[in-house]
């Protein structure tokens, strides 16, 4: 297989895609209901409604966006590995105080006072936004592996030796 596969689960999911300049594939919500919450400081799988075939060699890091991140929206696994064959959901993260909702509703289509009350009771982030972005990576499996001593370890030459986190000083 030499390239990446995509099916829809559901029909209405948008399949990956990138600007030629970017780095990651722009993965989007897909739910049935007008709007999907996740509460202040939780965690909630949100459906994509998509499923992959990604070549042996290869897997999908899921990365923050810029408009994800900037508003306390944390992505919260890891890969999509090649093996893969359900549908992806994204472990998102709502660092914040409010609850985050991702809406199907267009708040400019409110009037002032409704869409101000729901900006002060809610985060609000766009259905039709990627929410995460996808980048392919090889596999380094290939490298021969080979389990010594610690002792023969620690006699490797290192700049950083065995110093925790923070021991850099940087």
């Amino acid at each position: 297989m030499d390239k990446i596969y995509f099916a829809k689960v559901k029909p209405n999911a948008r399949i990956p895609d990138r600007d030629v300049w970017n780095a990651g594939l722009d993965i989007y919500p897909c739910f049935d209901e007008d709007y999907f919450i996740i509460p202040p400081h939780s965690t909630r799988l949100v459906p994509t409604g998509l499923a992959s075939a990604i070549p042996v060699d290869n897997y999908i890091q899921i990365y923050e966006r810029g408009s994800t991140g900037s508003k306390g929206i944390k992505y919260s696994a890891g890969v999509i590995d090649s093996s893969y064959r359900g549908e992806w959901f994204l472990a998102t993260t709502n660092t914040n105080d409010k609850p985050v909702v991702i809406s199907k509703l267009d708040l400019n289509e409110l009037s002032d006072p409704a869409r101000e009350l729901i900006e002060k009771a809610y985060i609000v982030y766009p259905y039709s936004k990627a929410l995460f972005q996808g980048v392919v990576h090889s596999v380094h499996n290939e490298i021969p592996r080979e389990e010594i001593s610690y002792d023969a370890l620690l006699a490797i030459p290192s700049e950083r030796g065995s110093g925790k986190l923070g021991s850099s000083g940087k």
